[in-house]
């Protein structure tokens, strides 16, 4: 499995304009993947190849879903789960619906004026969307566990991810480990994720 280029990413999230929609593409990419862990597949097939052509899914699917998957190769089902995952929790905000029941209030500290500023100091002058995205996926797949407290500590944000990140053979951005700030918290974690997808959504990224 491969990360997708970040332009892609943008190319995706441009083709799926509803709430509906993006739940629509996440649980046809659920079926793929679940057939994919089964039988395997070609990883350059591009991805709407093989739900019209091997799984025969092709007139279950509407066309810019076709044509968002179009962008993406089998090689690259996990990271579009990931962008999809982001992307239906980034919706849910927008519909004053709450993208994380079942998540500890213990990571659901409200965030300061300080952290404000830090976040915005550092989203301001780095995009780190794959950061984000890593964020978004650690939190709906570990913090959502019932015995997240037990694990994960409320301490630094970004030691925990990071490590994350390591033990998924991934670089962690040079920016965000040089300049993401210490002061939050995995305590912040919810809300600082809300933030940060509020401020890029404001400033159109």
């Amino acid at each position: 499995q491969e990360p997708l280029q970040t332009l892609t990413l943008f190319a995706v999230a441009g083709e799926l304009h509803s709430y509906s929609e993006v739940c629509d593409a996440l649980s046809m990419l659920e079926v793929a993947l679940g057939f994919l862990a089964m039988t395997g597949g070609e990883p350059h097939m591009q991805l709407s190849s093989y739900l019209e052509e091997v799984l025969q899914m092709g007139n279950q699917m509407a066309q810019h879903i076709l044509k968002a998957f179009g962008m993406c190769c089998l090689k690259h089902c996990v990271a579009l789960w990931q962008l999809l995952a982001s992307l239906k929790s980034e919706n849910m905000l927008r519909l004053k619906r709450d993208p994380f029941v079942g998540v500890s209030e213990k990571y659901k500290q409200a965030l300061g004026e300080d952290e404000h500023r830090l976040l915005i100091g550092f989203f301001s002058k780095n995009s780190a969307d794959t950061f984000l995205l890593e964020m978004h996926e650690f939190l709906v797949l570990f913090l959502k566990k019932p015995n997240a407290t037990d694990t994960f500590r409320p301490g630094w944000l970004k030691d925990t991810l990071g490590s994350y990140m390591e033990r998924k053979d991934m670089d962690i951005p040079g920016d965000v480990e040089e300049l993401f700030p210490e002061e939050i918290l995995l305590s912040h974690y919810v809300e600082a994720w809300k933030f940060i997808v509020a401020f890029k959504q404001e400033r159109g990224q």
